[in-house]
């Protein structure tokens, strides 16, 4: 790990990390009445794969669909049927070695991201900022923007059809990076 000096302070600048961690990631949507959020949070570094070495490594953040936490349980309750918890238990996010890079603070960029769920996996150009965000940590944020149907679900409504979820809903994420 090299320190160097970001605009007056001292940042992190490395070539190879040893840990990441999911450290958030927000899920929202619209209906027609209001919105929703949800969240998830990890709390422990992983290990990189030991194969992270090779060209076509990769690195995959497993979201267990019942830790999901939402402002209301009937919206979270909801969205877990929707997913088909009970047989997909996990979202998954993937993202390849080759898109994952920090040589230089506040890096903006396109990122080829994997999703998986409801037993569904989908590519998606994600827009992301990598940028040294602790002394000793780099970390990559991101925005998905992905549509229901895309994963072979319908925006469910309720009461007689007077709420209806919309298609597209965002998945704000921060990787952390040691």
């Amino acid at each position: 790990m090299v320190i160097q000096t970001v605009d007056g302070q001292m940042a992190a600048r490395k070539e190879t990390f040893s840990r990441y961690m999911f450290d958030q990631v927000h899920i929202t949507g619209k209906t027609n009445v209001n919105d929703f959020h949800m969240e998830y949070r990890d709390d422990e570094f992983c290990r990189m794969p030991s194969t992270f070495s090779s060209d076509e490594a990769t690195i995959q953040i497993n979201i267990p669909a019942e830790e999901v936490e939402a402002d209301s349980k009937i919206m979270l309750k909801d969205f877990l049927d929707l997913i088909n918890s009970d047989e997909y238990p996990n979202i998954t996010i993937e993202i390849a070695k080759d898109e994952i890079d920090f040589a230089s603070p506040d890096t903006e960029g396109k990122k080829t991201i994997e999703l998986s769920m409801n037993g569904l996996t989908k590519k998606y150009q994600c827009e992301t900022v990598s940028a040294s965000c602790f002394v000793d940590q780099w970390c990559m944020t991101g925005q998905l923007k992905l549509k229901l149907t895309d994963f072979n679900i319908e925006p469910p409504h309720k009461f007689l059809g007077l709420v209806k979820v919309r298609n597209e809903i965002f998945i704000n994420f921060r990787i952390l990076f040691s």
